[in-house]
């Protein structure tokens, strides 16, 4: 084993699809570069990875990897991983989402990289059934069982994998108050953002007095879109100066029925406006006055996040993963999928501006005291260190053992 001093820490960070990267990781990609660590990402290839590949200090490499299971793809990644690993040593490998865990941390294993680690973001099984529930329960503990250090983005997601039995309470960790790499407070900012929040509203037709409505994410079953669109006349007829926005692609793969999708598109005060750029939400957060998600699930959400550090209340659900929102102080949270108690929650809000501004105030506070992008960012920074000097000690102790006994 090399000595840390010797060399910069070397860092693999996996994840299946370059967005997670895109998304979650340029920050604190960059920061590790920036503080000596030799950083190099790996992901499906994609326009996204070559972004990341922009970064100065970090070093991209495409391996294509599936979502879904499928044995013979599947194979050809891990060799591949296999291959990678092989060859650039790392100390560290960091794999995110299910498949880059199962096959990044086997990988991992297979090279004898030493400190091997795995973040749970969310549990998709939760919303599965039959043989697909169990075959993503085994992908889940067997990513624990081969990783060294097991890490949930929040606390309720690690309360759900131990009670599942995915991996022990003595492996799976949890940094600080939960997340892979918190929220750009400078990007998210409403201080910095009126102006475009206006802008945005004007460039839909909505008018500065109505209230605005927002959900931002993937338009999906899980996210509780056919529940919103159910719980939607209801809000619509109390409200007559409400407007809906739904920002966000469409996912075929967890498709919301067709009636719920025209219900909403043929709405005359609602606005669906497809995937949209990164930089564009901050100003989706300025213009909104109520954010909600109804969803099934979640890791930790980092929409909620990002609404929460806009000042903007947020009616949720009572589901994994929602841990930044504290029912009745940051937000108001309801039993999944129940329309009318949806409705209920969003038209607390809606009927009273003093109280949406108090929930606002205490989001947003609460935000950027535990969640912030510096905070994340520097856990993450500590923890490999630490965790690779363990190993070199480890190591060292074993080799004493070892002349000790000859």
């Amino acid at each position: 084993m090399r000595s840390a001093a010797a060399t910069p820490l070397r860092l693999m960070v996996i994840t299946t699809v370059p967005e997670t990267l895109a998304v979650f990781f340029p920050s604190q990609l960059r920061s590790l570069a920036q503080e000596g660590f030799e950083v190099h990402a790996v992901s499906s290839p994609g326009l996204d990875l070559a972004e990341i590949g922009k970064i100065p200090g970090v070093t991209v490499h495409a391996i294509p990897m599936e979502r879904k299971p499928h044995p013979a793809h599947d194979l050809v990644s891990l060799f591949r991983l296999f291959a990678l690993m092989r060859k650039l040593r790392p100390h560290i490998v960091h794999a995110h989402t299910p498949k880059a865990g199962l096959l990044g941390m086997a990988a991992a294993r297979a090279t004898c990289v030493p400190v091997r680690l795995y973040t749970v973001h969310g549990l998709p099984l939760l919303t599965r059934t039959g043989k697909w529930r169990k075959v993503l329960e085994a992908a889940e503990r067997a990513s624990a069982a081969l990783a060294s250090r097991t890490y949930s983005v929040s606390a309720s997601v690690r309360e759900l994998v131990v009670d599942l039995k995915l991996c022990p309470a003595s492996k799976i960790d949890l940094l600080g108050d939960g997340s892979c790499a918190g929220v750009n407070l400078t990007r998210f900012n409403p201080a910095t953002l009126r102006s475009s929040g206006s802008a945005f509203r004007e460039k839909l037709g909505i008018p500065s007095g109505a209230l605005l409505l927002s959900f931002v994410g993937r338009v999906a079953r899980d996210k509780g879109i056919e529940v919103l669109a159910e719980a939607w006349p209801v809000i619509a007829h109390q409200f007559p100066n409400i407007h809906l926005l739904l920002a966000g692609p469409l996912d075929h793969t967890d498709p919301v029925s067709e009636a719920a999708l025209t219900g909403l598109r043929t709405h005359a005060r609602v606005h669906m406006l497809g995937a949209q750029a990164p930089e564009a939400t901050a100003s989706i957060y300025s213009a909104t006055d109520i954010f909600v998600l109804p969803t099934f699930r979640e890791g930790l959400s980092q929409v909620a996040l990002e609404a929460g550090a806009m000042g903007v209340p947020i009616v949720s659900c009572r589901v994994s993963g929602l841990d930044a929102v504290q029912d009745g102080v940051t937000g108001l949270l309801v039993p999944p999928r129940d329309p009318i108690s949806l409705a209920q929650a969003i038209a607390k809000l809606a009927a009273n501006p003093k109280f949406r501004e108090t929930v606002g105030r205490a989001a947003m506070s609460h935000i950027q005291a535990r969640y912030s992008e510096q905070r994340v960012n520097q856990l993450w920074m500590d923890e490999y260190r630490k965790l690779v000097k363990e190993s070199l000690s480890n190591v060292a102790a074993m080799e004493s053992r070892m002349e000790s006994h000859t």
